[in-house]
């Protein structure tokens, strides 16, 4: 948010996100965006207006379906991207400016541990939470003891 803020760009960090992945991964349906995003398709719907609007995105009809649209990023959305990028870049430069090779290459590590660690538990943590939805629930009441 900061790095927006200090850009002077008025796109939010969440769409942000949406904006760097059209970016990353070219053009796609908002469906496949929201999947990506791990958001729900109304909230992404909505960035997406308003990126389009502001003529960071556009609509382009699917090539394979006629009756949807992939969302693209535009010339000037390419150009918000590298702005917000060059940005990132020189901050993390500043940041790490005392650090000597060592000391990058020991938080690189941990930074990766963690990463991989980070990953394994969410992901765990969601498995769970889609097995819990999926299985239906039985109220006490109705659940009966082993028989006698």
């Amino acid at each position: 948010a900061r790095l927006l803020a200090a850009a002077g760009d008025d796109v939010d960090s969440a769409t942000q996100l949406v904006l760097y992945t059209v970016g990353a991964e070219g053009p796609m349906r908002a469906s496949a965006l929201a999947a990506s995003v791990h958001a729900d398709l109304s909230t992404v719907s909505r960035q997406a207006a308003a990126l389009v609007s502001r003529g960071l995105l556009q609509r382009q009809a699917d090539q394979h379906d006629g009756r949807a649209s992939l969302l693209a990023v535009t010339a000037a959305g390419r150009v918000a991207i590298d702005r917000h990028e060059q940005g990132r870049q020189a901050f993390f430069e500043a940041v790490l400016s005392g650090w000597t090779s060592a000391e990058m290459s020991q938080f690189a590590r941990q930074l990766e541990r963690f990463t991989v660690a980070y990953e394994h538990t969410h992901t765990q943590l969601m498995n769970e939470r889609e097995r819990r939805q999926a299985t239906p629930s039985h109220s006490p009441s109705t659940e009966e003891g082993p028989a006698a």
